[in-house]
């Protein structure tokens, strides 16, 4: 099997670079072990990375093309506009950058750096069935009528995929990967006191992103049968074509 045709050039990082990508592993693997969902944690092992060095994006691609399908696309280093992210989802492909978060910034970094990417959601694209829902969003965003819908569906990913929590076994786990791959946030969002709300989608969507900061309240899901039933009562609800695999 071959991967379709992607522009990933092998990146050239220093050798600080590597030593970040080595104490985040250290830092935030053991964290996961306490905390993250079981998909994750299958997922993190069926990725196989090396955690001293800085990924080749190709290679990495190849090998997730080969578990579900999807490739690894170029995010420029920047954050993507919800368009162009939901294309690239649409076409199972995700987004990744070349970036790594300076030293200084080992527990939190407002920019989605590399180990953000192949460390926090990379994982769950080992998985079929979580690979076929996360595509489910791309067309669901491309049909909206409106921005206010756009907003919407944004804003679903981000309190699941991104930030959100799974109910697994009677326990709360770290489902999102913004905060599989941020110590403090992840830390901030499993404190008792941080509100965390079940998932209902009118409130999910009216609420903001945090890209630059600790989210107020955390959402949480119950399965992955629950993120795509979200998918497909969010386009009942506003009258969206129900999104369906090619």
């Amino acid at each position: 099997m071959t991967t379709p045709s992607v522009s990933l050039e092998r990146p050239s990082y220093s050798e600080e670079d590597h030593q970040t990508w080595a104490a985040l592993w250290k830092r935030q693997l053991p964290l996961a072990h306490q905390c993250a969902c079981t998909l994750f944690l299958e997922g993190i092992e069926k990725l196989a990375l090396d955690t001293e060095r800085l990924p080749d994006p190709a290679v990495v691609s190849e090998h997730i093309y080969k578990l579900t399908n999807w490739t690894l696309g170029d995010a420029q280093n920047e954050y993507l506009g919800p368009t162009e992210w939901f294309e690239h989802i649409a076409e199972r492909r995700f987004p990744v950058t070349n970036y790594i978060r300076r030293p200084h910034e080992l527990e939190f970094t407002p920019l989605p750096d590399l180990f953000h990417e192949y460390f926090g959601h990379l994982a769950f694209f080992t998985d079929p069935e979580f690979a076929d829902i996360a595509q489910l969003f791309g067309p669901l965003y491309l049909s909206a009528v409106d921005e206010r819908q756009q907003l919407d569906i944004a804003r679903l990913w981000w309190h699941t995929t991104e930030f959100g929590l799974i109910r697994e076994n009677g326990d709360l786990r770290v489902f999102g990967a913004g905060l599989l791959s941020s110590i403090g946030e992840m830390q901030h969002a499993l404190k008792p006191e941080t509100p965390k709300l079940e998932f209902d989608i009118r409130v999910a969507a009216a609420t903001p992103s945090a890209p630059y900061g600790y989210h107020e309240k955390y959402f949480i899901i119950n399965s992955l049968d629950h993120l795509r039933q979200i998918v497909y009562d969010y386009a009942e609800m506003e009258g969206l074509p129900r999104p369906e695999l090619p």
